[in-house]
């Protein structure tokens, strides 16, 4: 059947998935896009009061707080969201549960406190890992539960709180590295005081509402995510990593600045992604579900590549603009990571296919894969082009995984993709690139102008259809 004749029909007969599913976005996007673009702001200060060296350290300590989190508490945070979600379950059985499990971290922490206090940072990385654990399962189970105000409304207090404590500790008290990782600790504690409050958390959590058998099928669920998770990682953040190794902390700072502008594109996919989730679980056993899945994201798609192509037309401005000239050279790793966010936006859109199927086992195939393709390019590439291989390994890694999740969720959800649009939109920001590389500034910026102009055409079939109907409606 024709995606293209069914567009408007299929919304047509069924607007009101779509207008829960926009209408979630604009509330995620009120309460996300402020903070991201805040925090996306605050790059310059981090750039002017932090060595190339400083930032690449604070980088791989948050990287290592993002690895840590799933494995200490066993995934459990992704299990409170979707249980929430699940109208059968009880909320007080589903916090109560997700506290239960991740208190093993507690313990794990106490444990091997006398070990990890000889490690430089050792402490604080486990602290922020239980910190950032519990204020994450609070903000989940707020969103599973229909709270979606309160999510976002925690995500610019934290946001307002990390900017005023960087402000003090790195500026007036001039802390530098010190006072960044204070900040990010202090803005954790915050959100969880203010969930906790807000959530009338003590409502929830009781002893009496500890259900072994509840907590049972949320540990099936969630513990297959956590080589899911570690295998994610190594295909997200190992670069740092082998940056680190092979170059030096100073080239992953440059590596950390180049990151922060494709972050542009994450920012409102995370948005979106928010408000999919819901909408996911929701239409997942509707007759028509491939259609909608399809439709939506076809659309996405289309909007990443217009996105990936005006990153890259900018990418010397955006750099120049947001970084010192020591950091000048994050521009070449930038279209890059910015296809590489593309391809990981795509991947992670398959992925709810898995976990609202409760197939969360089958997710870990195509992420290991992933994570091969990374750590193999990192370790061919960053010797022979230096910090710039390891973003084209990044890009490679998550076309794996996104080509390999098609395959196979196709088992669950029947999706159409529009093949020839992606390939011409590929060639063209690959000659995009080339354009920006080979010639001086001025020429080049007309050509990518060209450039974006074309790939807008090519995708604006895509996705204006469907804004078109809806705002009609």
């Amino acid at each position: 059947m024709d995606l293209n004749f069914n567009v408007l029909l299929f919304l047509g007969d069924s607007m009101n998935r779509y207008k829960k599913l926009f209408s979630n976005s604009a509330i995620f996007a009120i309460g996300n896009l402020g903070s991201k673009i805040i925090t996306f702001l605050m790059v310059p200060l981090y750039t002017r009061y932090l060595t190339t060296s400083q930032y690449g350290k604070s980088d791989v300590l948050s990287t290592l707080v993002s690895l840590l989190t799933p494995v200490f508490t066993l995934s459990v945070i992704d299990a409170v969201f979707r249980f929430a979600l699940d109208k059968k379950s009880e909320n007080g059985y589903v916090l109560t549960g997700g506290i239960v499990v991740s208190s093993i971290s507690l313990l794990i922490f106490i444990v091997i406190i006398p070990f990890i206090s000889k490690i430089n940072y050792g402490v604080y990385v486990c602290v922020l890992t239980y910190a950032s654990a519990v204020e994450s399962m609070f903000q989940q189970f707020a969103r599973g539960i229909g709270k979606s105000k309160l999510y976002a409304a925690t995500g610019i207090l934290m946001t307002l709180v990390t900017v005023l404590s960087n402000i003090l500790l790195i500026v007036v008290m001039g802390w530098r590295l010190s006072g960044y990782l204070a900040s990010m600790l202090i803005a954790q504690i915050v959100g969880i005081i203010f969930l906790f409050i807000s959530l009338s958390a003590w409502k929830y959590i009781k002893l009496k509402n500890i259900n072994r058998q509840l907590i049972l099928k949320m540990l099936v669920y969630s513990i297959p995510l956590i080589p899911n998770a570690i295998s994610w990682w190594l295909s997200n953040s190992a670069n740092k990593i082998f940056i680190i190794i092979l170059l030096g902390s100073s080239a992953n700072g440059i590596y950390a600045v180049a990151n922060k502008i494709p972050s542009l594109i994450s920012v409102f996919y995370s948005i979106f992604t928010q408000a999919w989730q819901i909408s996911a679980v929701e239409e997942f056993k509707s007759k028509d579900a491939g259609e909608f899945f399809s439709i939506v994201l076809n659309a996405t798609i289309s909007i990443l590549f217009i996105g990936v192509s005006i990153l890259t037309m900018f990418s010397k401005l955006f750099t120049h603009i947001l970084a010192t000239s020591s950091y000048y050279s994050a521009w070449r790793i930038v279209p890059w990571l910015s296809l590489a966010v593309l391809y990981s936006c795509i991947s992670s859109f398959l992925g709810t296919v898995y976990t609202t199927s409760m197939k969360t086992g089958q997710l870990l195939s195509t992420t290991i894969v992933g994570a091969t393709v990374n750590v193999i390019a990192n370790l061919i590439l960053i010797p022979l082009v230096g910090v710039v291989g390891a973003g084209i390994g990044a890009m490679m890694s998550f076309m794996v995984v996104s080509i390999l999740r098609l395959r196979g969720s196709r088992r669950f959800v029947h999706i159409l993709i529009k093949w020839k649009i992606i390939l011409f939109s590929q060639m063209f920001i690959f000659f995009e690139i080339f354009v920006m590389y080979v010639y001086k500034s001025r020429f080049s910026m007309v050509m990518a102008l060209l450039i974006v102009i074309v790939i807008s055409f090519i995708n604006s079939k895509e996705f204006v259809p469907v804004i078109k109907r809806f705002l009609n409606k």
